[in-house]
């Protein structure tokens, strides 16, 4: 298990730079548009990363809880459907607003899909705190259903 939280911590680090590249390389709209998205090269490259983040997540998520009494992993589950609710909330509030600031400026061509303007839409902090709490949920819920377990498991 311990080796299992080491590998999350340096992959979340890894997804959150990532994440947070997102936002600094979103142009500002407020300049003319440019010579297209270069967050898709971080893409290219991260993709894997993102998605050892979301194995590694659900898998230490279902680990963790596995020994919680079920009501407490009900309050659990429950708790991380709500927070993710409220995240993907705010950021779309976020959207409608940065896409109304684009559709006011000269590039109001850009104010649909994802491109250089946009990127702070689909990858900023708050996708990254609702992927996590999202992964979390799927790992509570899978803590429900029995698994057999290994030597080195009845070990620890």
């Amino acid at each position: 298990m311990e080796k299992l939280i080491k590998a999350w911590f340096i992959i979340t680090l890894i997804t959150f730079v990532l994440f947070k590249l997102g936002e600094t390389m979103t142009a500002p709209y407020t300049e003319a548009a440019g010579e297209g998205n270069p967050y898709v090269l971080v893409l290219i490259i991260g993709w894997p990363f993102v998605l050892l983040f979301i194995w590694i997540t659900i898998r230490l998520a279902r680990r963790t809880v596995e020994s919680v009494h079920r009501l407490g992993r009900v309050g659990l589950f429950v708790g991380s459907v709500v927070m993710a609710g409220i995240g993907l909330y705010i950021n779309a509030g976020q959207a409608t607003s940065l896409r109304s600031g684009i559709r006011a400026s000269e590039n109001a061509a850009y104010a649909s899909g994802w491109n250089q303007f946009t990127n702070i839409i689909y990858a900023n902090q708050l996708t990254f705190f609702v992927l996590t709490v999202c992964c979390m949920a799927i790992g509570v819920a899978l803590s429900f259903v029995s698994r057999k377990q290994t030597n080195e498991e009845r070990l620890n």
